[in-house]
């Protein structure tokens, strides 16, 4: 039914509220460790091969109409190349909103709750993403698109407020440390863009499918704006970032930062819209891994699937033992499942299902008429 499918607005908000929970945690932070004071440079760069890349997939996902990645593999290799990739992305999405969870408690657990038990942090986010979606799908969407404005200006502000503080002599050297740094090896922060990922099995959820195109682009901008944002920001602000481990630096900056005696400490204001993003964040996540069970299980009803799922990314939350552990999923076990998944493995299905549709039809069009009915 339409009424309970995306509009263009719901479907852009959809894709933001992802970069936006990677941004308020470290994700600017592991760029600027990696490309030092070129990351701005670096970030308008990746941005270009991000919309090259958005303009290739959206061109070999034309002959394909509303079908997501998963109907498009089945169409290239059956029901097993679906299951095979299915099961790739649960395994993803479980990965990475378990870190982004266990990262985001760890440093509300510092900042406000030092008593608090990590288990009772990590169950207060699961049991509100698994009540909204008991709702259904219209009211995660809904809710995220009141929240995705909120976090947008939230941020806006917060960049805007320690304007005062940059010192430009911060971007030199321009090239950071090296051209093969900017350029070459740091084309691995095309992680960053994990927003992608969603974008796979959108289309289906959309209530006009030909918007996917103004979606993507207008999501993955919106995405890139920030991006550069936030690491410009932490880059004129900060003397040595490297240095900052346990809690976020754009926290850090915000706690710097007050608005006369009326409002001295804003960051708690900040802390609860991003507490309010990251529940929204938990939602869609779990709705698009139940989404996807549904598809390679093709069971109708998924509801009691939503509290194993919730589970499970309860449990690998618990897997990191200490701050290091979890910054390494982040830096490298992270980085590199996005840019082989999305970048890789989702571009090579709809590159080969390409040539199968053009295979097929060449074969159909040499086929005489009076033998071509019931051959294919």
């Amino acid at each position: 039914m339409s009424s309970s499918k995306l509009g263009t607005i719901e479907g852009i908000a959809f894709v933001i509220i992802i970069i936006l929970n990677h941004l308020v945690l470290n994700l600017p932070q592991n760029i600027l460790e990696h490309c030092g004071s070129s990351a701005s440079l670096n970030i308008i760069f990746i941005t270009l091969l991000v919309f090259l890349f958005l303009g290739l997939i959206l061109k070999l996902w034309k002959p394909f109409g509303d079908s997501d990645i998963l109907d498009i593999s089945e169409f290239l290799g059956g029901k097993v190349l679906k299951t095979i990739l299915g099961i790739l992305f649960i395994l993803y999405f479980i990965i990475i909103s378990s870190t982004v969870l266990r990262n985001f408690s760890e440093m509300i657990k510092v900042v406000y709750f030092e008593k608090a038990t990590i288990c009772l942090m990590l169950l207060f986010f699961l049991i509100a993403a698994a009540i909204a979606n008991r709702f259904g799908f219209r009211t995660i969407t809904k809710c995220n698109l009141i929240i995705v404005p909120i976090i947008l200006l939230n941020l806006l502000i917060a960049f805007f407020c320690i304007f005062s503080r940059f010192e430009i002599k911060r971007i030199f050297p321009i090239w950071g440390y090296g051209i093969n740094q900017t350029f070459f090896s740091g084309m691995s922060n095309l992680f960053a863009f994990t927003g992608i990922a969603y974008l796979y099995f959108l289309k289906p959820l959309l209530k006009n499918p030909k918007d996917f195109h103004k979606i993507s682009y207008i999501s993955i901008g919106i995405s890139a704006f920030y991006l550069l944002l936030s690491v410009t920001t932490l880059l004129f602000s900060f003397a040595d970032v490297l240095t900052i481990n346990e809690i976020s630096p754009v926290y850090l900056l915000i706690r710097g930062t007050n608005f006369g005696r009326f409002l001295q400490r804003p960051d708690a204001l900040f802390i609860l819209g991003w507490i309010l993003s990251l529940m929204s964040y938990l939602s869609i996540t779990v709705w698009t891994i139940s989404n996807i069970f549904k598809k390679i299980a093709k069971t109708s009803d998924t509801k009691p699937m939503i509290y194993c799922f919730c589970a499970l990314i309860f449990v690998f939350a618990l897997i990191p033992k200490n701050i290091a552990q979890i910054r390494f999923v982040q830096d490298t076990v992270f980085r590199y499942l996005t840019l082989l998944l999305v970048f890789v493995l989702g571009f090579v299905v709809l590159f080969l299902a390409n040539y199968k549709k053009k295979h097929i039809k060449k074969g159909q069009s040499n086929v005489p008429s009076g033998n071509s009915e019931g051959r294919f």
